[in-house]
């Protein structure tokens, strides 16, 4: 994984800022691999997502702390994991399996690619009424019928169980288990978005005390930044 200054985590923050989660993605994407938007764009969508996780372990750390809403009682429910630990078990349950899958249809095998995030934002900017017949429609070759989007669609999560990672919750106090999605964009950008906001509430407060530039001030390391922000508060 690619090294990432403060000032490029600030610039993919405010790039991915004005769109939609799907477009954050790829905004933090591009910024841990050093490219364009455009190119991370045409990865399966769990190969980025493998991308993210790794990001995120670098940035801040593999411990997952976050909370659900129990379907039974209503229950705020801690979710506490390794994130780590979450996908060795993944892997090891459904290792990923190349990028696309083997569908059987009308006494043929069609073979259909596995989602790319610019296949997603393709079904989304359109606005289709059925988005995940449109998803395999895309992904299929031309010249014959799409398979069943619902075969696909667990054909896909055999293939690379990363297109839907789900966490396994309990309720404390109504005794309902259930599974729940686990959105490594949101979550990681929620993440970052938090960083983002601190840390330019930190270049505030030192060139108001110092008349430092916002890359005179980032070039320090966290560690110092709060040195000289514990010396301005006194």
């Amino acid at each position: 994984m690619t090294t990432v200054s403060a000032g490029e985590l600030l610039d993919a923050w405010e790039s991915g800022w004005p769109h939609d989660p799907l477009r954050r993605g790829l905004a933090l994407f591009a910024a841990a691999r050093r490219t364009a938007p455009a190119v991370v764009a045409e990865l399966p969508v769990g190969r980025r997502d493998r991308a993210l996780f790794a990001f995120r372990a670098a940035l801040f750390g593999t411990t997952v702390n976050a909370v659900s809403r129990c379907p039974g009682c209503g229950t705020d429910v801690e979710v506490d994991f390794d994130q780590e630990e979450l996908l060795a078990r993944l892997e090891q349950t459904h290792p990923a399996d190349g990028d696309a899958v083997t569908m059987h249809e009308d006494g043929r095998e069609v073979r259909v690619r596995l989602p790319t995030s610019a296949d997603l934002a393709a079904v989304l900017d359109t606005g289709v009424p059925e988005p995940g017949e449109a998803l395999v429609s895309l992904c299929t070759p031309a010249g014959g019928p799409a398979p069943a989007a619902g075969a696909v669609a667990e054909a896909w999560m055999a293939a690379d169980p990363l297109i839907d990672v789900r966490v396994g919750l309990g309720c404390p106090d109504c005794g309902t288990d259930w599974e729940e999605s686990f959105d490594i964009v949101g979550y990681l950008w929620a993440e970052l978005d938090a960083w983002g906001r601190r840390t330019l509430m930190e270049v505030h407060e030192l060139a108001r005390a110092y008349g430092w530039t916002e890359p005179e001030t980032l070039a320090l390391s966290p560690w110092r930044r709060q040195c000289y922000l514990g010396l301005v508060a006194t």
